[in-house]
């Protein structure tokens, strides 16, 4: 998997247009999967790695409302996108309303996808996170430890 990294302003034109950063990879015919994120922005996939998403995806459970909702969402809302000879994607009409994109575009690398955001309103869940990026880092590798300072996740030794 190729990583996406990093964050880069860009501007959308008056058609929908969105230059994409060079080093994501903005060869003409290069094609894209443009979808409904979270925390109201937009998901972009490289095609191999929305096809792993789909994959994930029909791996929920049927049975569960949330999961059928989740994955109505996210499908219903997936586009094709194809970068053009000048190295942009048409974001469509929907997706803009979705996200609230008009004029500037935050692009992110979030790893597996591309994040487009309204740099007001990712500016906005920054700020409105609630912890400090330190309290988040350290709540994700925190390991919760068991009696006398034992972790949970380690093997239980055999007393002898």
């Amino acid at each position: 998997m190729k990583a996406f990294l990093g964050r880069f302003l860009r501007t959308l034109d008056s058609k929908g247009r969105l230059s994409l950063p060079s080093k994501y990879g903005k060869s003409p015919g290069k094609a894209y999967v443009v979808t409904r994120g979270l925390d109201r922005c937009l998901f972009v996939f490289v095609k191999d790695e929305w096809n792993r998403f789909l994959d994930e995806l029909g791996s929920l459970r049927l049975e569960s409302s949330r999961a059928r909702f989740y994955v109505r969402q996210m499908t219903s809302n997936a586009e094709d996108v194809t970068v053009d000879s000048h190295g942009r994607i048409v974001i469509p009409p929907a997706h803009r309303e979705l996200a609230g994109l008009k004029g500037e575009v935050l692009v992110i690398g979030a790893l597996n996808r591309i994040e487009l955001w309204d740099p007001e309103t990712f500016r906005k869940y920054e700020e409105g996170f609630g912890l400090t990026f330190e309290e988040v880092a350290e709540s994700l590798w925190e390991k919760p430890s068991g009696p006398a300072g034992e972790d949970d996740e380690s093997p239980k030794r055999e007393r002898r």
